[in-house]
């Protein structure tokens, strides 16, 4: 082989190296930053290869670094005493607490990242909260769930057995409300059973369960005076006296204050007798639990406490 054709083969092989070398630096991605479009002075990471370039996210480069960027997720907590906590620990000038005053679903969140006050403050992002959702009390659930729902003689004498213990005894009426005495006055009822009296009435409810009304008589004292007739007795019968109203003790929350609620009875005999009780304004009862639970929340947090929901 002649030196000429030598140096040609060289040449050729040169060619072909650098050819190799610009296709692999082609094909190669780079990592670089473009400005972002909305701010020039924040710099983003692309991927930039032979298709054009790609974003990188900075969820795909957080597990990277020492500490989270900001603060996220939602803290639920099911005591009052724990959600106040929870909220001084992470809370700054800007937070704020918002509340749901829904009865059947109560409920307060407080957005811990919220946006800075004021038209020209910075917005945030409002991924870091506090959950607090009210848990109605068991003895709340359960009246409410019967309040004005009529039962036979069986199931009221039961209810009434069963729940005996939430029924207080008045021994003064003038410790009661304004606004329940006032009303007990307008329904000329007489006199508030006590528990001995509403058990004594289940009791003899359960008794009479099989036997035919022979006289229903309303007293001059308000309430109401039934007879039945029953092989247990004589031929005139004894006498059931049906109170016309009672009062309960329970608490609207669980782990919260103890409210009276004035509890009227009916009854029904056409069609077979009915007993049932109508609860007087749980409404009242209900926004006053919950107004002073805000109240709190508000007081020992030194926050702002709006009614509703956060966007």
């Amino acid at each position: 082989m002649t030196a000429t054709n030598t140096n040609d083969a060289r040449d050729i092989g040169e060619t072909i190296r650098r050819a190799h070398e610009a296709a692999e630096k082609y094909q190669k991605a780079v990592v670089t930053t473009i400005d972002h479009p909305l701010d020039s002075d924040i710099k983003v990471p692309v991927i930039l290869d032979k298709d054009g370039f790609t974003v990188v996210s900075k969820s795909s480069l957080a597990e990277y670094l020492d500490h989270p960027e900001r603060r996220t997720g939602t803290a639920t907590l099911t005591r009052l005493d724990s959600f106040i906590e929870h909220i001084v620990r992470f809370k700054d000038s800007d937070s704020v607490i918002f509340a749901r005053d829904d009865r059947a679903s109560p409920a307060l969140t407080a957005v811990l990242d919220y946006h800075r006050a004021g038209s020209d403050a910075d917005p945030r992002f409002g991924k870091h909260r506090s959950v607090f959702n009210f848990p109605l009390s068991d003895e709340w659930k359960v009246w409410q769930k019967f309040d004005k729902v009529q039962m036979d003689q069986k199931e009221f004498a039961e209810f009434i057995e069963d729940r005996v213990v939430d029924i207080e005894y008045v021994e003064d009426i003038d410790a009661l409300s304004e606004e329940m005495r006032r009303y007990i006055g307008s329904t000329n009822a007489g006199r508030i059973a006590t528990p001995a009296r509403m058990h004594e009435l289940s009791t003899n409810l359960e008794v009479y369960e099989n036997s035919v009304i022979k006289q229903v008589q309303k007293l001059q004292t308000g309430e109401a005076q039934i007879r039945f007739e029953s092989e247990h007795v004589d031929a005139a019968g004894a006498p059931v006296d049906i109170p016309a109203l009672f009062v309960i003790c329970i608490p609207v929350f669980a782990h919260d204050g103890y409210y009276r609620i004035v509890a009227r009875l009916r009854y029904r005999v056409t069609g077979g007798l009915k007993f049932w009780y109508e609860l007087w304004r749980t409404d009242l009862v209900f926004d006053d639990a919950f107004d002073k639970a805000c109240a709190r929340v508000k007081a020992e947090t030194e926050l702002p406490l709006l009614v509703g929901a956060p966007e």
